[in-house]
């Protein structure tokens, strides 16, 4: 279980040292203080991260692997804001420092799953919302831990596997390309919620570089999942999945 101290508020919310001092308002710090804002709704205060439902189990290895390459991105996306601009003194590495420790992910393994899929997973998913959130509005959840999970099938295993262990050398030009790279992010709603009562399970093809900044985006989940993501094939009926590469022009 999740055993975090409250945010420091000195480092999510520091005193500007000057007229629009650029320090205060940097994302890392803003992502620090959306956790500290904790209701008492849920058991998993002041972290960010996933619950991740294991579906494949042919190689405990590879799964442990994938889980702590998965890790490491996280915790390098958490210093995504203290890259240096040409001619400006050096970011305060301590926003950065805290965020990347407050990441932290249950694994949810159990034979039992084995080759489920999605809807199987969304199942598992609201179970575990209902066990760990008080709340009886879908729509009003603390944040993303709440809102969609990880599911490691062989595929996802197979595509975080194939991404480079140094995050620092991904680049465009993979062959396969980036947006061949996903795992699958399985949210708490189903189509019908959105006016596609034949389509079942909402989920996303998740970029494996690039998602990780939506777990502090969705408080509007409409945007998420209409603006940014986007049906395979919108007219389907049958395909459940949006994508999300990420946004473009931010390297998250």
């Amino acid at each position: 279980m999740a055993n975090f101290q409250p945010i420091d508020m000195a480092i999510a919310n520091p005193k500007p040292r000057f007229v629009n001092d650029p320090e205060t308002n940097r994302s890392s710090r803003q992502c620090l203080l959306q956790m500290a804002n904790y209701d008492g709704s849920h058991d998993y205060p002041y972290c960010w991260g996933f619950t991740i439902f294991r579906t494949a189990y042919d190689s405990d290895e590879a799964f442990t692997k994938a889980v702590e390459r998965l890790n490491n991105y996280a915790k390098h996306w958490a210093y995504h804001d203290l890259a240096r601009s040409r001619g400006r003194e050096p970011k305060d590495p301590l926003p950065n420092q805290d965020l990347s420790s407050r990441y932290y992910s249950d694994i949810i393994e159990d034979p039992g799953l084995a080759g489920a899929d999605v809807e199987e997973v969304g199942r598992r998913f609201d179970a575990w919302v209902k066990e760990h959130l008080n709340s009886t509005d879908k729509r009003d959840v603390p944040n993303a831990r709440f809102r969609f999970c990880l599911m490691l099938d062989q595929q996802s295993i197979d595509a975080i596997l194939a991404m480079p262990e140094d995050r620092e050398t991904v680049t465009d030009n993979m062959d396969p390309p980036r947006n061949q790279r996903w795992i699958k992010l399985v949210t708490e709603e189903q189509w019908a919620d959105r006016g596609w009562p034949k389509r079942g399970r909402l989920w996303c093809r998740a970029g494996i570089y690039e998602f990780w900044g939506m777990w502090f985006g969705v408080e509007d989940p409409d945007f998420i999942y209409e603006e940014i993501g986007w049906a395979e094939d919108p007219w389907s009926e049958t395909d459940g999945a949006l994508n999300f590469w990420g946004i473009p022009g931010v390297d998250w």
